[in-house]
């Protein structure tokens, strides 16, 4: 309950308030007992969210578990005051919470069948930040066996009987490859119902593939506009799924053989690679599973940095004559990285995720950004395994989304930092904090 305390205190003295949302739904499935919360139509990363849920009549949070548990902190309080209660939910984590336009915010346990007659929801941004002179947003409250979308702040009925019988609707499961969104309205529907699927492509991307299944059956599509299709909806559940691909003059394929454009780092590839930040270890290759040396990354800091003039490195092991000679000197120099204090820098040494940790950290520093940040590590089981003068820097980064957890309970702070992981880092580094 402190860190609860603590963020309610920052939220009232910063007067946050809601990122723009659109047509934010809370969507409430299950029953009194296990109510399962997700907000839905989300349009943009979420790195903490706060959701009142006001109902008629006294209740108390029985109980709430939050999802995601050990990468997002996740609380619930009750007060009751005019025959009403407000239930506040408060969730945060070092990692977008957004998964394919949603939040999973977790069970929830009211009692009495109740639902939630409206929900107001505040969005925050990675420092934990809504957006300055915006409004809260209300929430349509859904409940997962209806098919009807009531307006912001009414209540809706709870439907009976199984899925897609009587008044409850039939399924629509959502599966879009990366580089792109697809939000679908309604959530679900009942047969002959028609429903509209919201394309968005990411930039420099374009739709190639979009397809409605029921079982092995596809469903017919209309396109509307640019971007929006319907369908009417059959008597069965149905998958939606989306494929994207680089668009005509969207940029050019990456010249690298082993970086495919359906891989968790190419954009980040892209991105060094583009930014000049990074290049390939071959012609045609990137070596993405390659350990990263701590000399290439105090080398890339370098050529952010615009390569300065440089001394000459105090180190045994560094000299005058090596590639990374004047991006060592130049990192020593301005506290960036101190070596291992017996004389050596270890410039081929494979860069550890607490090294990396640390080495950002410093450069951040020096470039006048605030590094006070600090994440709750006490989930991870190995936090023990961080070392002393490491340990700030690593509840930095994580705080920062910089390093997540390599499991739900394990950060694995030796563990060596490929070229690909590195990439994915430096990308959400020169982003997130350099120009942040």
């Amino acid at each position: 309950m402190k860190k609860w305390n603590q963020l309610l205190a920052v939220l009232l003295a910063l007067s946050l308030t809601a990122v723009p949302t659109g047509a934010v739904s809370l969507r409430v499935e299950g029953n009194s007992a296990n109510s399962q919360l997700t907000l839905q139509d989300l349009d943009k990363p979420v790195y903490g969210v706060q959701v009142e849920l006001t109902l008629n009549g006294t209740y108390t949070a029985e109980s709430f578990t939050a999802a995601g548990q050990g990468t997002a902190y996740g609380c619930c309080t009750a007060q009751t005051s005019g025959g009403k209660t407000t239930m506040t939910i408060y969730m945060d984590s070092p990692q977008n919470l957004n998964s394919g336009g949603s939040v999973a915010l977790g069970q929830l346990s009211i009692g009495n069948g109740a639902l939630p007659q409206k929900a107001e929801v505040t969005l925050l941004d990675r420092d934990l930040r809504g957006e300055d002179g915006k409004t809260q947003e209300s929430a349509a409250v859904l409940d997962g066996r209806t098919t009807s979308n009531p307006s912001p702040g009414g209540s809706s009925s709870s439907g009976s009987g199984s899925e897609g019988n009587g008044e409850s609707g039939y399924t629509i499961q959502i599966e879009s490859g990366r580089h792109g969104t697809i939000r679908v309205t309604p959530t679900s529907a009942q047969k002959g119902e028609t429903v509209t699927l919201t394309v968005k492509p990411d930039a420099g991307w374009t739709l190639t593939g979009l397809t409605v299944t029921a079982g092995k059956k596809e469903v017919p599509l209309t396109e509307k506009e640019k971007g929006t299709y319907t369908f009417t909806m059959p008597a069965a559940g149905v998958k939606v799924q989306g494929t994207f691909a680089l668009e005509e003059g969207g940029g050019a394929p990456l010249p690298f053989i082993d970086v495919p454009q359906d891989s968790w780092f190419y954009e980040a590839v892209r991105y060094a690679y583009e930014k000049g930040i990074m290049s390939g270890s071959g012609e045609d290759i990137f070596t993405p599973d390659q350990t990263t040396s701590r000399g290439m990354i105090v080398t890339i800091l370098y050529s952010l940095e615009g390569k300065p003039a440089a001394g000459t490195a105090r180190f045994d092991d560094v000299s005058s004559s090596d590639w990374f000679a004047k991006a060592v000197a130049w990192a020593a120099a301005n506290g960036v990285v101190s070596g291992y204090g017996d004389g050596r820098f270890g410039p081929n040494d494979p860069i550890t995720r607490e090294q990396l940790a640390l080495i950002l950290r410093g450069y951040a520093r020096l470039q006048g950004k605030d590094v006070a940040a600090e994440a709750d590590l006490s989930a991870f089981a190995d936090r023990g395994e961080i070392s002393t003068y490491a340990l700030e820097a690593v509840e930095w980064a994580v705080a920062r989304g910089l390093i997540s957890g390599t499991s739900p309970d394990t950060l694995s702070p030796a563990g060596r930092a490929t070229r690909a992981q590195a990439a994915v880092i430096l990308k959400g580094f020169c982003e997130n904090v350099i120009a942040g």
